[in-house]
């Protein structure tokens, strides 16, 4: 997809959200998915030869700089398909600004992950890993996560004081207007209610 000096995105959101994670985050959503998830709430993410490329040290840059920011929050896509390249930037993102708290999304289960290349490079910066695949039909409408088979994980202690919420409370959705004619939604949309006439 990429080299290992570049990281391949679909969307990032830099003014930040409140709503994947605790305090404003910076947040960055990858390109390439083979899954396919019925539902999923980013299909156009999916195609592995689609996106952009960005420098991995000018997107840390970036991040590192703005100072209203509280942490990161890595969706995607499958962030772990460019494993090699997020530890590089989460490496880079530890060194400068040790503060900021690291989120990731993925649909590998933590247990999965222990047989992808890299990817215990970046678990070591990772602060909560959201797991599983999303399944539409156990999606629950709670917390930050898709479908209630997905875990959120505490990799550090850092952000323990909000994993319930994350895990089981009220779905948030925000609104970014990107220019004069389009806005984006953020968020873990509201599961989709069937009306039977």
């Amino acid at each position: 997809m990429s080299s290992n000096r570049n990281i391949r995105l679909f969307d990032i959101c830099r003014e930040g959200t409140h709503v994947l994670g605790p305090g404003l985050r910076y947040v960055v959503w990858t390109q390439g998915c083979p899954r396919r998830c019925k539902g999923c709430i980013t299909p156009e993410s999916q195609p592995l030869d689609q996106g952009t490329d960005f420098n991995i040290e000018a997107l840390a840059a970036d991040i590192v700089n703005n100072d209203r920011i509280d942490g990161l929050t890595v969706s995607g896509g499958e962030p772990f398909l460019q494993a090699q390249s997020l530890a590089l930037l989460l490496q880079l993102l530890r060194q400068i600004r040790p503060e900021l708290t690291v989120m990731v999304y993925t649909g590998y289960t933590l247990q999965q992950l222990s047989r992808i290349p890299y990817a215990t490079d970046v678990l070591q910066y990772v602060d909560v890993l959201i797991d599983g695949e999303y399944i539409e039909e156990l999606n629950d409408d709670k917390g930050i996560r898709g479908s209630s088979n997905q875990r959120v994980i505490a990799l550090s202690h850092r952000l323990d004081k909000y994993l319930a919420s994350m895990a089981d409370g009220i779905r948030k959705i925000e609104y970014v207007a990107q220019d004069a004619s389009s806005v984006t939604s953020i968020g873990v949309p509201h599961k989709t209610k069937t009306l039977t006439l």
